[in-house]
């Protein structure tokens, strides 16, 4: 390759390399979005393999010293703090700036996810409603033991569930188990088929709906609000994350357009990793709910303020994610 072509056609990345970094200079390091910081990088190693391609093609002093002033910014700002981030540091600029900004920007994968299990929930409460028969064929049988109001008057007079921090806590691994294993399933359908990962929510969806139809028809919907609402205002929600991110995944390996596989995938990761680890803190939380709070009868705590935390959990949990670019972030400086 001749200079001339050398130049021309590296020219649009070098231009690219110094947008990058004059825009990296004027903001802090948190409020710069982490996939133009991995681009940034990108280009200063491709910036550096020019330099030394240049080297061989040229002695031209304008060229060279272009280069060499550009890979030397790109070497001061990827270079300029080698220090290990602190456990503390890292947390905050995880949980306060990554995870809601990565929901933001997969606010639509989200939506479509949501769908997906508010459609199944429908099509199996009212499948059951109009024919109560129907039960049978969308519920697994376990659940017919007994009546939803046999099973409400079981729990309302006999002993709690959960007498002590150590029973809880032994609940709550199991439950956490469990959720963790949905979860996994609807990521991986979804990065490896996308319509699995949509019908798995989906399925989930027309399971939660028939069980509630249920419980309505027996004139026990409140105990059936307040028994899964503290714990399902955040596990649910984490099924339906974990799904989208799943959906995130599958569309970056089935179709990564004009890009590589590889490539593609690794755009990906930067947005996949924090909602997992959204995921995964969520479903810890909801593990410990479902294991201790939720488990109380009425006995202990009232269905109405058992109802009232699970509306304010939701709440908080769609205001951290979704609400106000910036407000968390701005938080944890």
């Amino acid at each position: 390759m001749d200079i001339e072509s050398f130049v021309r056609e590296r020219r649009p990345r070098w231009g690219r390399l110094e947008q990058l970094l004059d825009e990296a200079e004027r903001v802090p390091d948190r409020s710069f979005d982490p996939n133009k910081i991995q681009e940034l990088v990108r280009s200063y190693r491709q910036a550096c393999s020019d330099l030394n391609h240049a080297r061989s093609l040229t002695a031209d002093p304008v060229l060279l010293e272009r280069l060499n002033l550009l890979t030397g910014r790109g070497y001061r700002y990827v270079y300029r703090n080698t220090r290990r981030q602190g456990l503390r540091e890292a947390l905050i600029a995880l949980f306060f700036r990554e995870i809601p900004q990565t929901f933001r920007q997969e606010s639509l994968r989200v939506g479509v996810a949501a769908g997906a299990m508010v459609l199944g929930a429908v099509f199996g409460f009212v499948t059951v409603l109009v024919n109560p028969h129907h039960a049978r064929d969308l519920i697994p049988a376990v659940f017919f033991a007994e009546s939803p109001k046999q099973r409400v008057e079981r729990i309302e007079k006999g002993e709690e569930r959960i007498t002590g921090v150590e029973e809880a806590a032994s609940f709550s691994t199991m439950l956490f188990t469990h959720n963790i294993k949905v979860s996994f399933l609807a990521f991986s359908l979804g990065a490896l088929t996308l319509v699995g990962g949509a019908w798995i929510l989906f399925y989930n969806g027309v399971l939660l709906g028939a069980v509630a139809a249920q419980y309505f028809q027996d004139g026990v919907g409140t105990f059936f609000v307040a028994w899964v609402g503290p714990h399902g205002a955040l596990e649910l929600p984490a099924i339906i994350f974990s799904g989208a991110a799943g959906l995130r995944a599958g569309q970056a390996l089935l179709m990564p357009g004009h890009r590589s596989i590889a490539s593609s995938l690794r755009q990906a990761l930067p947005r996949v990793r924090p909602m997992l680890l959204g995921t995964a803190a969520i479903l810890v939380l909801a593990g410990l709910i479902e294991g201790s709070f939720s488990q109380f009868s009425a006995k202990t705590i009232p269905y109405s303020f058992k109802i009232a935390v699970a509306a304010a959990l939701f709440i908080l949990l769609l205001a951290y994610l979704f609400v106000g670019r910036g407000t968390w972030s701005s938080r944890a400086r």
